[in-house]
């Protein structure tokens, strides 16, 4: 397989770009602006900000074993908390 090149000879490369820069493209969809519109003005495919825009998605939704240790956390803090409140009354009624 001969490898791409441009009519000039040079070859073609792959354009890469920062995930600071596709965060940054991400949030201003995020923030209202047509997607259309941000990839024109960022010279960008609207089919690759639509990716980038799944991939983040995809990073921000928990796992299931996320979300169970979110769960388990909960209850602890909320125990935690009930002590707290029970040694509160303690201390207070035991000081008048």
């Amino acid at each position: 397989m001969a490898d791409k090149t441009l009519p000039s000879g040079s070859p073609l490369t792959r354009k890469k770009y920062t995930p600071a820069f596709k965060a940054a493209c991400v949030r201003q969809v995020a923030a209202g602006a047509r997607q259309t519109d941000v990839a024109r003005a960022q010279g960008l495919s609207p089919a690759l900000l639509g990716r980038w825009q799944r991939e983040a998605l995809a990073e921000a939704v928990p796992t299931s074993a996320e979300r169970a240790e979110i769960k388990r956390l909960r209850a602890e803090l909320k125990r935690v908390e009930q002590e707290r409140d029970m040694l509160k009354k303690v201390v207070t009624s035991a000081c008048f």
